[in-house]
């Protein structure tokens, strides 16, 4: 049934585009997206996520599939050895990339200084990565456009479903970590950073567990939707210094450095994103912190107190698996659909797929893996 579904997907990919390079999470359930890709058309390298690899599924996906093992830090400080390796798996062919974080963000402009590189477009997943690519265009003095073509699937609608499981996930995995420790969700005091579609969906699931959940977001309209969802909020700092649990759902420094001296002592961080995504000088605190007596658990020292961060500030989720089951598929669909409007596509904006195509995958999908 899922072969089928992706093969009727899959039937849409252009003969232009020779092979891709795709950026993911190694998590169960993604190699079949990843087999399947490479059965219509030829993936050259996968690079996996490094906070989200699965090692069975890196093992079925590595038998296939060649594995290029870069994280962004790597790509930023090494970018011509990256490079390198890169043309070294696609060649001359014209190929496209799925990206996951903006991980080609680092390098885009790079990429077309180098010889017999031919890089057809940019599918980007999430939000995250979105925001990179926008920022991109407008720190690069003296190019209008961007250099290739780039598409987005981050705030489709098809994600709700996907983001807001994730929401339920996190917050799952919250629960199992601290009963881990003899503690319980209910009767503490929780702050979201980030009211969109994850942020909105942890908010909403504490409240079911009889926590005080207050909400932050730098944007107005969704910080009125909050307050209009009877969530609560006040100033930052009062927050930070009455909260038991953080949750981190921006993808843009929810938390800076300052904001740890003044986080409660014994509170608990969490994400749904990655830590460098999520915390600003990410690094410099994981250097700084100390292990406690739980492997997914650090403990950040700030004048006197102990603030715990949870799976190495890592997204929470990805705990116990990250998985969302088939609803994944719905943004699989859409990310090879966006592949093949690449080739035709305008370079001064990032593009969107149209309505119409995404009602499309969202009736093959329910009629693949729900009107059974």
């Amino acid at each position: 049934m899922q072969k089928n579904f992706f093969e009727s997907v899959l039937e849409n990919l252009p003969e232009g585009i020779e092979s891709l390079i795709v950026v993911t999470h190694l998590i169960p359930g993604v190699d079949e997206f990843l087999l399947a890709l490479n059965s219509k058309i030829k993936v050259a390298a996968v690079i996996p996520k490094p906070n989200s690899i699965d090692e069975r599924v890196l093992a079925h996906i590595a038998s296939e599939i060649p594995i290029l093992r870069f994280t962004r830090e790597q790509i930023k400080a090494r970018p011509d050895a990256f490079l390198e390796s890169l043309q070294e798996k696609v060649g001359i062919t014209p190929f496209a990339i799925i990206d996951t974080g903006g991980y080609f963000s680092h390098v885009l402009f790079e990429m077309f200084k180098v010889p017999g590189l031919n890089l057809i477009g940019i599918v980007e997943d999430t939000e995250n990565g979105h925001q990179k690519y926008e920022m991109l265009l407008t720190r690069k003095n003296g190019y209008r456009v961007y250099p290739c073509p780039i598409m987005s699937v981050a705030r489709s609608t098809l994600k709700d479903p996907e983001d807001f499981l994730v929401g339920q996930a996190v917050v799952f995995s919250a629960d199992a970590l601290l009963r881990e420790q003899g503690l319980l969700l209910t009767g503490k005091r929780a702050v979201v950073f980030g009211y969109g579609k994850i942020g909105s969906s942890i908010a909403h699931c504490l409240r079911t567990k009889a926590l005080r959940v207050d909400v932050v977001d730098n944007n107005p309209v969704r910080m009125a939707l909050a307050l209009a969802h009877g969530f609560h909020t006040a100033r930052k700092s009062e927050l930070l210094g009455n909260a038991d649990l953080l949750f981190c759902a921006t993808g843009n420094k929810s938390l800076v450095r300052d904001d740890f001296d003044v986080i409660k002592n014994g509170a608990f961080v969490f994400t749904a994103t990655s830590g460098d995504d999520e915390i600003a000088d990410y690094k410099i605190l994981c250097a700084m912190a100390r292990s406690s007596v739980h492997e997914r658990i650090s403990i950040v020292g700030a004048k006197g107190r102990n603030i715990f961060l949870c799976n190495n500030g890592n997204s929470a989720n990805f705990m116990h698996g990250g998985v969302v089951g088939p609803f994944i598929k719905l943004v699989q669909a859409e990310l090879i659909l966006a592949l093949s409007q690449l080739q035709n596509m305008q370079r001064g904006e990032i593009r969107y797929l149209s309505d119409r195509s995404k009602r499309v995958i969202a009736d093959l999908w329910l009629n693949k893996f729900a009107l059974v």
